[in-house]
């Protein structure tokens, strides 16, 4: 199958577990500018648990859908870096994703049933004047100037290696099991304490009382945070259309001895 044409506004973001203690995120910068000058940069966040690739995919899954079509995403956490593991490039939602094949896009890429990934292969980076890399920092030897040539429409996603199927990771969609309940997981734990979950809003549309559950504590669902009392845990639907749980004005992960993997569900007694 051809692959759409991506277009849009361009804008490249850069999400990664590198802080910025260190001169990591300026360097990746340096890189797209001096290739792509006149494009946007924004950070989306360089604060990723380290190694966890799966918490940035659960972040760029949440918040893509918050950037025009055309935009090029980039992810850098990559505890394999300089092993076999592949780079990809995602085609997906409208939008391309630059990441390590380690689980970190299986997510973003079950959002799209037309979403394809191809595996950046080394006649492409020799194309590119992008050979020799280093063993440590692939993140500004082949994915920032990746970004740059494909935000420049000077490179197409299929035109960087084969297409691949990708690393799943330990991240998965909800579910929705044959006694009508609805599971998914605890994907992170926010500076706020909240607990963002991978059950989306649109699974709960079939219910008419939903009960949300959490290691055998039902949340009662309410609509804001003002409507929790002080310290109160509660679930709800957040801004970006997810489920979490949250308590007012506390940390509902301490609260809740929560944290990231841990089971929710979604259940009722009375269902439409």
């Amino acid at each position: 199958m051809v692959p759409r044409p991506i277009s849009g506004v361009r804008l490249i973001t850069l999400t990664s577990d590198f802080g910025l203690h260190d001169p990591y995120v300026g360097i990746m910068k340096s890189r797209i500018v001096q290739r792509a000058p006149g494009i946007p940069i924004i950070d989306l966040t360089h604060e990723i648990t380290p190694f966890a690739p799966e918490e940035a995919g659960y972040w760029l899954y949440c918040c893509c859908g918050q950037f025009p079509a055309g935009t090029v995403h980039v992810a850098v956490v990559d505890p394999g870096v300089g092993s076999e593991r592949a780079i990809v490039v995602l085609q997906a939602a409208g939008q391309l994703f630059i990441a390590p094949d380690n689980g970190l896009l299986g997510l973003v890429a079950t959002g799209d049933v037309e979403a394809r990934a191809y595996q950046v292969g080394e006649s492409a980076l020799l194309r590119l004047g992008l050979a020799p890399v280093s063993a440590t920092f692939h993140g500004r030897d082949v994915m920032a100037p990746l970004a740059a040539e494909l935000a420049s429409e000077r490179l197409r996603a299929d035109q960087v290696g084969p297409q691949q199927e990708l690393q799943p990771g330990r991240l998965q969609r909800a579910v929705a099991y044959g006694d009508g309940s609805v599971h998914g997981v605890i994907a992170v734990i926010d500076r706020y304490g909240n607990a963002l979950t991978t059950i989306p809003a649109s699974s709960l549309g079939g219910f008419r009382r939903p009960q949300v559950w959490l290691a055998g504590r039902q949340l009662p669902l309410v609509r804001t945070y003002a409507e929790a009392g002080a310290g109160e845990c509660v679930a709800l639907i957040n801004s970006s259309s997810m489920l979490e749980l949250a308590a007012r004005e506390a940390s509902a992960a301490q609260a809740l001895n929560a944290r990231a993997g841990q089971a929710v569900y979604v259940d009722e007694t009375l269902r439409s």
